[in-house]
């Protein structure tokens, strides 16, 4: 992926159900007993406190501009697994109320919050009792929520210090919220095939858990920029999913996408692609999927805005796992 491409993922945040119809369900790859830390997923499998899940991956979606994602749910007659939003460092209230209705309607959060101060003053401590109000607010839900902090960072500074700012804060907000998933979430281009620099390598918070990373890997075919369009399509496959899984398993991690994207004209060339993509990962172990379903800082036509691409996100949900609705 390049720069780019990357960029369509940076929202400034617009805070905003009910039960869809009978949700399909298959069989689980692997029998999971429930116990009294987790809960069952609607697959059989079940998922943690964290919101990990023991089998199956997480279809869901960014929509629109924060925007409540239940007209999306009506038409393809299922509610999304997980929901990606994304708020400022002054928009924790927002954020909190986004994950609490996501919650209620069955949904898993998966939010990413800019920061309230510059990294090396969060390194320094300066954004402490920011973090740890945010973990306490976000402890106080019921159910599990899933957060990053400033996604795809290369290009916006010096990487070491964002690193370190990972370091800093993943044990304040783990140790605080038994039910928040710390996440990190890169571009996966740069962290391949870009400088090396951003290797995860050399980029990967060391000495703290993290329990998942998440990348943002885009559809390049049909995409035009500077008047020539892309015919060369982006093997999600082989060029993401083969290596990301590797590097996962050696590193104790979970991972998946946490947003990605097809233009109209790739859509119409291969109507089947989502759902295609999706069954790759879970051969994979991925356990997140989410489609950016918004028109907000992108170069090319992501929206699921047409009858080609809704069919195939509507395949892709199919059968997929989602948790149980927050009391």
């Amino acid at each position: 992926m390049i720069r780019f491409i990357a960029a369509a993922a940076s929202l400034v945040a617009i805070a905003a159900f009910q039960p869809m119809s009978a949700e399909a369900s298959s069989a689980p790859k692997s029998a999971t007993t429930t116990t009294a830390s987790s809960k069952a997923l609607s697959n059989g499998c079940t998922y943690g406190p964290r919101g990990i899940p023991t089998c199956g991956t997480y279809v869901g979606a960014a929509h629109g501009s924060n925007s409540d994602p239940s007209g999306l749910e009506s038409t393809i007659g299922r509610r999304l697994a997980v929901h990606r939003t994304y708020y400022t460092g002054s928009q924790v209230t927002n954020g909190v109320t986004m994950a609490r209705n996501d919650l209620a309607a069955g949904r898993l959060p998966w939010i990413s919050f800019k920061l309230p101060y510059s990294w090396s003053d969060m390194v320094a401590g300066r954004g402490d009792a920011w973090a740890k109000d945010l973990a306490t607010r976000f402890a106080g839900l019921n159910g599990p929520v899933w957060l990053a902090f400033h996604h795809e960072p290369e290009g916006d500074g010096d990487i070491q210090t964002w690193r370190k700012m990972q370091e800093r804060l993943a044990p304040m907000i783990r140790s605080r919220a038994a039910n928040v998933g710390f996440t990190v979430v890169l571009t996966g281009w740069h962290e391949l095939y870009g400088d090396t620099q951003y290797r995860l390598s050399n980029i990967w918070p060391r000495g703290v858990k993290i329990d998942v990373a998440g990348f943002d890997v885009y559809q390049n075919y049909g995409v035009v920029k500077n008047g020539v369009k892309t015919t060369k399509w982006t093997d999600f496959e082989n060029s993401y999913y083969k290596p990301i899984s590797t590097w996962a398993a050696n590193n104790n991690v979970k991972w998946g996408l946490g947003e990605t994207g097809i233009t109209n004209d790739g859509a119409e060339a291969k109507p089947g692609w989502i759902n295609q993509v999706v069954d790759q990962m879970t051969t994979y172990g991925g356990i997140a999927f989410s489609y950016f379903d918004s028109s907000l800082n992108s170069v090319a036509p992501w929206t699921l805005g047409t009858q080609t691409k809704l069919n195939s996100y509507k395949d892709a949900v199919a059968g997929t796992p989602v948790i149980q609705k927050a009391p």
